[in-house]
C-alpha cells in the first residue's frame, strides 16, 4: 500500500490512515436535504447508497502515537458486510506502509461508539475470536457515551450500540471513560460536541499558531459544511450545527486543517469563506487502494 499522505502541524505529524471505503444510504447521510442537491458530489448506486472513507488521523509526536476513531474494523458479519460493501478494512496495511504495527499505537481516541467509528477497536481472528486490536492503547471515551451504549432503553439508541458489546469486552481493561474536555497529551485535546451523539467528541491539535482538527461526525464530508447539512443519525441537529459553526468559524479565520471522517474524494482541507458560503481550499485528497 502506497504510504499515507500526512501533515505536520509544528512538530506533530498528521497522518491520514483509512479504514477503507464503504458504502451507506444517502438519505441517512443528509438527513433532510434534498436528494436531488446531494447526489451530485455524492452519487448514488441503485441501492440509494454514497460511497463514503473511514478516515482515521493518527497524530504522531516522539514516542506518542494516538489514533483518532478506527473505522468498521474486520468484525462483520458476512451480510453486513454486504450491506455495507466494506470487507476487511485498510488500517493494518497503512499502518505497515509507515512501518508502524498495531502495538506502536499508545492511545486511541474514539468520537463516539457508532459502528464505523469503533469497530476497528477489535479484530477477528480467523478462529472468529475477537481480540483488542491495539493491545498497548489507552482507549479514550466520553464517559456519557459508554452510559449511553451500555444501558440505554431507548429502541433507537439500542439499535445504533448493538455492536458494543462485543467491541468493548476484549478492550475492557484499556479503557479510561473521560468526562468532558481533556487535553490527551500536551496539545492534543478531546473536546466534547454533542449534537451527533449526546456525549460525541473531535479532536484538536493545537501547536502555536497552527492548528488541526478532525471533526468526526459533525462535519463527515466535504458536503456537511452548510449549515443545514446533516446527518439523519444526528440525535440534536440543531446542536450539530451550533458546534459545526463554531469550529468552522475558527477554521477560516485561523487556517485550520480540519479532516473529514467520511468523504470519499478529501481526507482534509483547509476552509474559506467565498461569497458568504464555506468552501474547501488547499485540500489533503484521499487515495485508492493500490
Amino acid at each position: 500500500m502506497e504510504r499515507p499522505p500526512e501533515i505536520s502541524i509544528g512538530q506533530h505529524r498528521i497522518v491520514f490512515l483509512t479504514d477503507g471505503f464503504w458504502r451507506n444510504d444517502g438519505g441517512c447521510m443528509f438527513g433532510v436535504v434534498p436528494r436531488e442537491l446531494w447526489k451530485k458530489n455524492h452519487p448514488p448506486d441503485d441501492l440509494n447508497r454514497i460511497r463514503l472513507n473511514l478516515t482515521c488521523p493518527l497524530i504522531i509526536r516522539g514516542s506518542d502515537a494516538i489514533l483518532v476513531d478506527t473505522g468498521i474494523g474486520n468484525r462483520l458479519s458476512a451480510i453486513e458486510r454486504k450491506i455495507f460493501d466494506h470487507g476487511e478494512g485498510w488500517m493494518l496495511e497503512g499502518l505497515g506502509a509507515l512501518g508502524m504495527e498495531p502495538g506502536d499505537i499508545t492511545a486511541v481516541v474514539l468520537s463516539h461508539l457508532h459502528f464505523d467509528h469503533c469497530g476497528g477497536i477489535v479484530q477477528r481472528r480467523e478462529s472468529g475470536t475477537l481480540e483488542a486490536a491495539f493491545p498497548r492503547a489507552r482507549l479514550f471515551i466520553q464517559k456519557g457515551e459508554l452510559a449511553v451504549a451500555q444501558s440505554t432503553k431507548n429502541e433507537r439508541l439500542r439499535a445504533a450500540y448493538r455492536h458494543i458489546e462485543e467491541c468493548l469486552a476484549p478492550n475492557v481493561k484499556s479503557i479510561e471513560a473521560i468526562d468532558g474536555d481533556l487535553a490527551v497529551c500536551p496539545q492534543v485535546t478531546a473536546r466534547v460536541t454533542g449534537g451527533h451523539t449526546r456525549d460525541h467528541q473531535v479532536v484538536v491539535v493545537r501547536e502555536g499558531a497552527e492548528c488541526f482538527a478532525h471533526l468526526a461526525d459533525i462535519v463527515p464530508t466535504r458536503s456537511h459544511l452548510g449549515g443545514p447539512w446533516n446527518q439523519a443519525y444526528d440525535l440534536d441537529a440543531l446542536t450539530t450545527m451550533e458546534r459545526k459553526a463554531e469550529y468552522l468559524a475558527d477554521a477560516v479565520r485561523e487556517r485550520w486543517w480540519v479532516s473529514f471522517a467520511h468523504d470519499d474524494r478529501v481526507y482534509a482541507a483547509r476552509i474559506v469563506l467565498e461569497g458568504g458560503r464555506l468552501r474547501i481550499g488547499d485540500t489533503i485528497a484521499a487515495r485508492e487502494k493500490d
